[in-house]
């Protein structure tokens, strides 16, 4: 029988970070079932695992209100966590996803994941991309992708990005013409030492308005920096603070290797607080109620 575990990940404690249902044993659950579950809980994503193919421990399929993902950064950190507190792997695995086997690590409280090759795409029009999230203007507009293509929005200062006020449908349009899944609005902060970028998301196209925290998006983010930064190579390591105009947030690690021609590694990781388990009663009559 399938079971739930509702965590929340990139979090400081309990109803914070984002929140990740995780179905357990779903191997007989059609997409149509895995889906309907994600619109009926109504978070940014929900998991679900089943066995894996070779050369993984197991499968995670992700899941928005409105649509699968090929993969997705806080559910494979949630997921990974979820599997190792109830000893279905060690602290290493590897969690096969839309976009390949990658690899996890759980000690304790944090788990990380080393994302798909961080890679550049397209720049876009930074002053359509500032119009359509509330903002004047913004310094500059290019899609980074560790998996999942984003907009990476650079904006004047952590104030705007905590003023702003964006124009779903806007958003929507230009990620379907551009695309892209979502856009991170972010600006750098370099005080204390440690390189910190105050962000916010949207993802309209995939049914989440505003999203906690985006891990795969602050990979991406972090490709962004780096390849500005050290455009010939080298590593960088920062800090994703990310937020929703109600206050709900949290921290994502982001650990970038970066190559002379412009790609790179990134591994991103954080704390994973559990929030309460469950079963699902009669899935028989539910099977039958949906008419699946």
């Amino acid at each position: 029988m399938s079971a739930l575990a509702w965590v929340d990940v990139f979090a400081a404690g309990p109803l914070s970070g984002n929140p990740l249902a995780v179905v357990l044993d779903a191997d007989d659950w059609t997409a149509a079932r895995m889906q309907a579950l994600a619109a009926e809980l109504g978070i940014s994503e929900t998991a679900f695992v089943i066995a894996a193919g070779p050369g993984a421990d197991h499968r995670v399929r992700i899941f928005t209100p409105v649509r699968e993902l090929p993969m997705a950064g806080h559910p494979v950190v949630g997921t990974a966590w979820v599997l190792h507190a109830g000893g279905r792997t060690g602290e290493r695995a590897r969690l096969e996803t839309g976009v390949g086997v990658m690899a996890t690590h759980v000690r304790g409280g944090v788990a990380t994941v080393a994302l798909g090759p961080v890679a550049p795409g397209a720049e876009v029009d930074p002053y359509e991309a500032a119009r359509a999230v509330g903002l004047p203007s913004a310094a500059r507009a290019r899609i980074w992708s560790a998996g999942v293509p984003q907009l990476m929005l650079e904006a004047p200062d952590a104030t705007a990005v905590r003023d702003a006020r964006p124009d779903h449908d806007a958003l929507r349009r230009l990620g379907e013409r551009d695309g892209w899944v979502g856009v991170s609005l972010y600006a750098l902060d370099g005080s204390g030492g440690r390189l910190r970028a105050d962000v916010r998301h949207f993802a309209p196209l995939v049914g989440v308005p505003e999203d906690p925290v985006t891990g795969s998006a602050a990979g991406a983010l972090g490709g962004c920096i780096a390849a500005a930064r050290a455009p010939g190579g080298g590593e960088l390591e920062m800090v994703v603070r990310q937020t929703t105009a109600a206050g709900r947030g949290g921290e994502v690690a982001v650990r970038v290797e970066m190559t002379g021609d412009g790609s790179g590694r990134v591994r991103i990781g954080g704390r994973v607080v559990p929030l309460f388990e469950g079963r699902f009663v009669d899935e028989d009559a539910a099977r039958g109620a949906s008419g699946r």
